[in-house]
């Protein structure tokens, strides 16, 4: 793994000190993960196999403040991968929770100082935790363990996973922003960066967050990014329909909100040789908010009239908002109207053949930076003010995606 591809989970590693019957389900078992334990590692670690290593730095911080260890043979192991018992020890060794004595395992005594402290939760790790922990399974403790108004909530996996990625203690496990890989396992060179992460929060630091990632996780968890990308999170629940006429109604199925800006960010390779239209001919790409809507139509009638998706709202910004084109790779021409990967835009009508069929397809809308951010001033929040095609404004019902709302709901 590269040293700017940081995929963070934690591993429940043993700290300094003896534990009989520790158990370790990766490679090596029992006997040696309990060997493992003997070794005392003091001032700063040194191991045979991390030199060069791209986590080496995080490995001998977490070493050194007493949370993960080494091997008696003088390795650390850092491709290995842990079990949801050794996550229990680690984020106990970690939040520094009163651990007692006693239990039916090894881990019994953390997961139970975890549980009285609200950080794990009845139903958390469901089944074996022998089995690897995943990705999602290490959110739910780093997230209530770090966060004092998080413990004793069960929330949701997708919501947990979210807020660690939010707060900068996860970040993507690829190149891709969307790589989150919520199921995916991990090694103690991983928990090592995280547990050096947690340390640092712990120490009243602040963490970076990847905001590319951020708005993967949460657009994954409630399909939009508005929290990401605004810190604003009063957006009406998508899947959200939309009647646009007696002939055929919208759903909102995903509010995508990307940074031209951002090389990095969610879905950049989308962007990546897209033609711009800014409604100010001297504005950059950079200078505007992609709006992408991920939408479904269904037809009412079937009387062989048709619409273009792209006529069926759009964003009131005063007059201020442009759009863009995909490259040709993404502008499809096939004559279909199904759902694709990534964004995507059908160039085709949406045909009233029949009552109840489908079309899918993306609307894009380029919003001036400057614009939102003055409505966030001014509002205290960006209201999302839709606006049906061939509907004078200001007549008839406006929609309103957002609790903020505009001068022009007063």
């Amino acid at each position: 793994m590269r040293k700017d591809v940081v995929s963070i989970v934690l591993a429940g590693v043993v700290a300094a000190g003896s534990l009989a019957g520790w158990s370790m389900a990766s490679k090596g078992g029992s006997a040696e993960a309990a060997a493992a334990v003997a070794v005392e590692v003091k001032a700063k670690p040194s191991f045979t196999d991390i030199d060069g290593h791209w986590a080496q730095s995080s490995i001998e911080t977490a070493v050194h403040a007493g949370v993960l260890n080494g091997y008696p043979d003088g390795s650390f192991k850092p491709n290995h991968t842990i079990t949801r018992a050794e996550l229990l020890k680690a984020m106990a060794m970690t939040f520094k929770v009163e651990v007692g004595a006693g239990g039916s395992a090894w881990y019994t005594p953390y997961q139970t100082a975890l549980s009285k402290a609200g950080i794990y939760m009845e139903g958390d790790y469901p089944g074996n935790l022998n089995n690897s922990a995943t990705r999602n399974e290490m959110a739910k403790l780093a997230v209530r363990g770090g966060y004092a108004d998080y413990r004793g909530k069960k929330l949701t996996a997708s919501e947990l996973m979210f807020r660690a990625v939010n707060k900068g203690i996860l970040s993507r496990s690829g190149t891709k922003a969307e790589s989150i890989n919520t199921e995916g396992t991990t090694t103690r060179a991983e928990a090592a960066v995280l547990v050096t992460r947690l340390l640092k929060l712990a120490g009243g630091g602040t963490l970076t967050v990847d905001q590319g990632a951020s708005s993967a996780a949460e657009i994954a968890w409630h399909r939009h990014n508005m929290i990401t990308m605004f810190n604003q999170n009063d957006l009406v629940k998508l899947p959200y329909s939309v009647d646009i006429s007696k002939k055929y109604n919208v759903t909102i199925d995903k509010l995508i909100i990307l940074d031209p800006a951002d090389t990095k960010g969610y879905y950049a390779e989308y962007l990546k040789g897209a033609t711009y239209y800014p409604v100010n001919k001297s504005d950059k790409p950079s200078d505007g908010y992609v709006f992408a809507y991920k939408l479904i139509g269904k037809s009412l009638v079937a009387d062989g009239t048709g619409i273009s998706m792209s006529s069926s709202f759009y964003t009131y910004t005063e007059g201020n908002a442009g759009t863009i084109d995909l490259t040709q790779q993404y502008m499809y021409e096939d004559g279909k109207l199904f759902e694709r990967e990534g964004l995507f835009y059908n160039k085709k009508v949406f045909t009233f053949s029949k009552i109840n069929s489908l079309a899918h397809n993306y609307l894009f809308e380029l919003i001036p930076k400057k614009y939102v951010q003055a409505q966030i001033l001014k509002y205290g929040g960006l209201p999302i003010h839709l606006v049906r095609y061939n509907v004078a404004f200001g007549s008839g019902e406006q929609i309103y995606l957002t609790d903020v709302k505009d001068h022009w709901a007063h």
